[in-house]
């Protein structure tokens, strides 16, 4: 088959096969391949080339989505596999990786920073949500204590600012112990708290 190729518009170059339109790459991709130089291809050829596209086409998706926010390995593999076979995403996210774009400890750190401190959530919470992130077990425990937190004092604050006018009655306490386990502060934790508020013997029965 004969390669030719046209100039597009934005910098990108259309790539003929005998004459016929086939696919469109970004011009510093084709003037950087061995591809430009090559005029006449067969079949094996033709899909080394297709998987050349889309690689280059996953990684400058990859590096949007980078562009926006910090990413886990894995987060950036699931979004790219909503378009890149699982070969292309994950070659593309260990490439990331290798060039220092993403960071799986320094994500863990800013997103359990985060979660901490704009979400309010407690520390098994905050575990949680960095293994749905993909983040490792030992990098997730090495985060969490280097993290210098302190439950029950995050549980004080949370009840002065949003919680305190429901402890006066013990179904409504009951509410604010549910809540705060939700956001992931343990039982031991919340007891502890709460015995700093000024509240009757009925308490007792937590």
């Amino acid at each position: 088959m004969k390669l030719s190729t046209k100039n597009g518009r934005e910098n990108k170059i259309h790539i003929f096969l005998d004459g016929e339109y086939s696919l469109t790459v970004d011009s510093e991709f084709w003037f950087t391949s061995r591809w430009c130089r090559i005029k006449e291809i067969d079949e094996e050829d033709l899909e080394e080339l297709r998987e050349d596209i889309e690689m280059r086409r996953a990684w400058l998706k990859a590096l949007d989505l980078l562009s926006l926010r910090s990413h886990s390995q894995k987060e950036l593999i699931v979004k790219l596999r909503r378009k890149y076979s699982q070969e292309t995403a994950e070659a593309v996210a260990h490439k990331a990786a290798e060039l220092g774009l993403i960071d799986d400890e320094a994500f863990a750190e800013m997103y359990a920073r985060e979660l901490i401190e704009r979400k309010k959530y407690g520390i098994s919470r905050v575990k949680n949500e960095l293994r749905l992130k993909g983040i490792s077990s030992h990098i997730i425990e090495s985060v969490i204590f280097s993290l210098d937190f302190d439950s029950k004092e995050s549980i004080i604050n949370l009840v002065e600012r949003k919680y305190a006018r429901k402890l006066s009655d013990e179904k409504g306490r009951r509410q604010v112990i549910a809540a705060l386990q939700r956001l992931g502060y343990s039982y031991s934790d919340i007891r502890a708290a709460l015995s700093e508020f000024d509240i009757s013997d009925e308490t007792d029965e937590w």
